[in-house]
């Protein structure tokens, strides 16, 4: 399951930043041309944040959407193929994983 696999760099990206406390929140964006499914990522993510301190915490994905553009004329588009010219075209957006926001509580504050 290629979700995992994302669920668990986010652990432990989310890791490497917090130090203190425990992540209730975490927000992401995601490239549509990732083919990520949500519901899947949810599920992984809750698979793999156990035991941690993001174990417990809600997952907000934003999608971004694919954003190409043509290799030897410039136009963009949403085909993988230039519209205007036939030629390729090129990712501009719409791959990416971004870890865009954590929300941390003190360790004694209590849960939501």
């Amino acid at each position: 399951m290629h979700e995992l696999s994302v669920a668990l760099g986010i652990v432990d990206a989310a890791l490497e930043k917090v130090k203190d406390g425990r992540v209730v929140e975490v927000a992401l964006a995601v490239g549509e041309l990732t083919h990520i499914n949500g519901e899947q990522l949810a599920l992984a993510f809750e698979v793999a944040s156990r035991g941690t301190p993001l174990e417990g915490a809600r997952l907000k994905v934003r999608r971004i959407e694919a954003r190409l553009r043509c290799v030897r004329c410039g136009w963009q588009g949403e085909s993988f193929t230039c519209g205007r010219c036939g030629s390729a075209m090129e990712v501009l957006q719409g791959e990416e994983i971004l870890l865009e926001r954590l929300r941390v509580v003190e360790e004694d504050a209590p849960r939501e």
